[in-house]
């Protein structure tokens, strides 16, 4: 039986900013359906992301594969980084587990949306080993 119900809520998005520019709009998550593993909600500056999607890996259903994140903001081009983090409490806080993902462009920008994908198959991670998902763009 997958642990991921048991998951705390939280997803925590950050913009992060050193030598370069953020993005300064303010983060909206409306759009993602309260049903998915992990969710939560964190204002502040950065992209608004409208849903994030967990892929779950084949051959081990606990295992995480990738965090995929739709925004409707345009971050063609910018540097997508994802940190997993054990004791969040409403997707604040706790400590990072393993090293940040490099995130990358899944699909285009369509004029509408882009989906951002963040592969943690390299280092396969548990989905009880995180209860928030914390993503940073840097342009």
């Amino acid at each position: 039986m997958r642990k991921s119900r048991l998951l705390l809520a939280g997803v925590a998005v950050a913009a992060a900013a050193a030598a370069t520019s953020a993005f300064t709009a303010g983060n909206d998550f409306s759009g993602v359906s309260s049903n998915v593993a992990g969710y939560g909600q964190l204002e502040v500056t950065g992209a608004t992301i409208t849903d994030i999607h967990y892929v779950v890996n084949a051959d081990d259903g606990d295992l995480v594969d990738a965090v995929e994140f739709t925004t409707t903001t345009n971050i063609t081009g910018a540097e997508s980084t994802m940190v997993l983090r054990t004791g969040a409490t409403n997707g604040v806080g706790g400590s990072v587990v393993g090293d940040p993902y490099t995130c990358t462009e899944k699909t285009s920008w369509t004029g509408t949306s882009l989906v951002l994908t963040c592969a943690t198959n390299a280092t396969p991670v548990s989905f009880t080993a995180f209860n928030a998902v914390g993503l940073t763009v840097v342009s």
